[in-house]
C-alpha cells in the first residue's frame, strides 16, 4: 500500500485486482479508487462478493476469452497482482495479459515469493505442506529483466520478510528489531532494498512505458 500511496496517491482511480483469490485486498485498496476484482474461482469469487462486495466489483474470470470476460475498452491506471505470477506456467504471457487492461503510463504492482530461496524454502517441512501445483518463483533479477522486456520502468524492487524465515548473513537484518530501527530512522525504503536478495518476498512498482 506505500507504493500506492507514492505513486499513484487517493482520487479517482480505476483498480483491477488481478487474481484476487477472496477478496481480502479489497478494504486496503479501496480509498485509492474504484476496484474490479476478478479470479478463475468460483468459490472465491463467491466468497469475495459475500464478504467484501462493498468494497469492489467483484468477476468470475472467463478463460476462453482474450480479455477474461472483462469489456475490451476497459483500461486501468493501475493493476495489483498479489502472489499470483509463481502460480502461472508462463510469467511472460501472464506480463502480456496484464499489460492489455493497463492504461499508458499505467502502474503494476506485483508482489510474489522470492526465488533466490526456493531451494531452501521448499526444503523446510514446516512450509512442504503450503506448496500448491504451480510454484514456478521467480528470482529477483529474473523478474526484472521480465519486466523491463515487457516496456515497464521498475521504480521500487525491494523485499518483504517473513520474520520465520530468514537466509544467510543477511537475514540477521529480517529480525524485527532491526526493521523498528530503520523504520524509527526513517529508513524503510533502504531497509527493503538491503533484504530483497534473502527476502522471502519480493515486491515491484512499475510503470508501463509502452
Amino acid at each position: 500500500m506505500d507504493s500506492l500511496q507514492e505513486y499513484i496517491g487517493h482520487g479517482k482511480t480505476q483498480i483491477l485486482d488481478f487474481g484476487c483469490g477472496r477478496g481480502w485486498m479489497a478494504p486496503f485498496l479501496s480509498p485509492f479508487g474504484s476496484i474490479i476484482a476478478i479470479d478463475f474461482s468460483n468459490v472465491g469469487i463467491e466468497f469475495a462478493k459475500v464478504n467484501y462486495g462493498d468494497f469492489a466489483n467483484f468477476i468470475l474470470a472467463k478463460p476462453d476469452s482474450n480479455t477474461l470476460g472483462l469489456p475490451p475498452e476497459l483500461k486501468f491506471d493501475v493493476i495489483i497482482s498479489s502472489e499470483v505470477i509463481e502460480h502461472v506456467p508462463n510469467h511472460s504471457d501472464y506480463i502480456d495479459q496484464i499489460s492489455v487492461f493497463l492504461k499508458p503510463n499505467g502502474w503494476l504492482i506485483l508482489t510474489t515469493p522470492n526465488g533466490n530461496v526456493w531451494s531452501e524454502f521448499s526444503a523446510m517441512p514446516i512450509y512442504q505442506s503450503q506448496l500448491q501445483p504451480i510454484e514456478n518463483w521467480l528470482t529477483t533479477d529474473m523478474l526484472n529483466k521480465l519486466l523491463t522486456e515487457k516496456g515497464f520502468k521498475i521504480y521500487r524492487h525491494e523485499g518483504r520478510p517473513v520474520y520465520a524465515f530468514r537466509k544467510g548473513f543477511r537475514g540477521v537484518l529480517q529480525r524485527r528489531t532491526f526493521w523498528k530501527l530503520f523504520r524509527i530512522l526513517n529508513l524503510e525504503s533502504l531497509y527493503f532494498k538491503l533484504i530483497l536478495p534473502t527476502a522471502l518476498y519480493q515486491m515491484v512498482a512499475a510503470q508501463k512505458m509502452k
